[in-house]
């Protein structure tokens, strides 16, 4: 168990993969992939081993059609120079940048790779001299990130527990990759490990750095206690938050101060964070985004001020006396809503159980013209509660109230209505 700080002082080094053949070649396919993509040779009755490892850098390399961009990633040279050749070496351009690279054929021949020089490099979560104790990362340790740019990219799925991220103001990288690799002209969906991953056991994370440009932490099925205290709200990478998270397990909390966090952001990512709690340091309305993606598993949010776009179902619901805004969106439900100020946007087909409303609060419907379901009577307990039905989408256009010590309401509904006061 140690407390080791993120230096980045690696040095870079390029990742080679070296291709062999031998055995009957002739008249086959040789494919190489790339995240899925394939660049393949059809060797002919008369082709070698060295005219078919030649074909292949030729295709590889080819200036018309060009390649999928992922295999601009690296060069290609059948060796030995001049010929014949027995191998083909692929080399990354950019030192430090790892690449996975297969091969396959559809016949007898023996076709192999191997990466024979493993990319290392600053941004190596798992490289030794990228920490301040000069030791790799184990179980148990506590990773600091006090100081520096230099981002943290590679290495990533660690397979550690017990461990602790702490993210503090001087660190002004990124912990992370993007899930859209954009460092080409063209762009691609990122195949290599996007996130800080602790897959199993228990781990604490405390985000506190208004420079840091990214940071994806996934946390498998471990039982995860996350605060973010501080981000940025301007966002490096347009439209997503700074700090996403995923994995969790049944005892997981999330708590935000101030930042801008995704939670299951991404189609595909799952989260369990049963508790989850916001505030504000400064500004209640604009301290917290938190955006919940469709497969997240919540029990109890709990949150005071800011923003709040919930597309998985919750159990109960607290807005408190902050206020902020909630929209609940596709098809989320909820069994209790309780609101006390700022605007509930109910903009989902499912069912939500019970609304509690008080001080000055507001419960709009208006904003999705769907048809919704509130189980139960609204429960108004203030005269300053607004209540948005204009479209009459709720339950048929029936919003039934119960008034509690309320001596009016503000509504807002269709012509023709009916509302049933008890």
């Amino acid at each position: 168990m140690a407390i080791k700080r993120w230096l980045g002082n690696a040095a870079a080094v390029s990742d080679i993969w070296t291709v062999s053949l031998s055995g009957t070649v002739v008249s086959q396919t040789y494919t190489v992939t790339i995240n899925a993509k394939k660049i393949t040779f059809v060797a002919g009755s008369s082709d070698t081993v060295s005219t078919i490892l030649l074909g292949l850098q030729t295709s590889l390399s080819a200036v018309s059609p060009v390649p999928p961009v992922e295999f601009t990633e690296l060069t290609y040279a059948a060796l030995p120079i001049g010929g014949p050749y027995t191998s083909l070496a692929m080399t990354a351009t950019t030192a430090g940048n790892p690449v996975t690279v297969s091969v396959s054929t559809s016949g007898a021949a023996t076709f192999t790779i191997a990466n024979t020089t493993v990319a290392t490099g600053p941004t190596f979560f798992n490289a030794a001299a990228n920490w301040s104790d000069a030791a790799a990362p184990v179980n148990n340790d506590t990773f600091v990130f006090d100081s520096g740019s230099v981002s943290c990219l590679n290495g990533l799925n660690t397979g550690l527990t017990g461990c602790t991220t702490i993210v503090e103001p001087g660190y002004a990288g990124s912990i992370g990759r993007p899930f859209i690799n954009s460092n080409n002209a063209t762009t691609y969906a990122e195949y290599r490990t996007a996130s800080l991953t602790f897959p199993s056991g228990t781990s604490t994370a405390s985000i506190n750095s208004p420079s840091i440009q990214r940071c994806n932490l996934a946390f498998g099925t471990s039982t995860a206690t996350v605060r973010v205290l501080n981000t940025s709200m301007s966002r490096p990478d347009a439209g997503i938050p700074i700090v996403l998270i995923s994995g969790g397990a049944s005892t997981s909390e999330l708590d935000i101060t101030r930042g801008d966090v995704g939670l299951a952001f991404y189609q595909g990512t799952v989260a369990t964070f049963p508790v989850v709690k916001t505030g504000y340091a400064s500004n209640a309305f604009t301290d917290v985004s938190l955006l919940v993606g469709k497969s997240a598993t919540l029990t109890t949010i709990t949150k005071n001020g800011g923003y709040l776009r919930l597309q998985s179902n919750v159990t109960t619901l607290t807005q408190g006396s902050s206020g902020g805004t909630v929209d609940f969106m596709d098809s989320v439900t909820a069994t209790t809503v309780n609101a006390y100020e700022g605007a509930i946007n109910v903009q989902t087909a499912g069912a939500i159980g019970t609304i509690n409303a008080y001080d000055q609060a507001t419960i709009n419907f208006d904003l999705d013209p769907r048809a919704k379901v509130v189980t139960n009577p609204i429960n108004v307990y203030s005269s300053s509660v607004t209540i948005k039905d204009a479209q009459k989408s709720v339950n048929s256009g029936t919003l039934s109230l119960n008034v509690n010590g309320a001596t009016s309401v503000n509504v807002s509904h269709g012509a023709n209505t009916t509302i049933v006061y008890t």
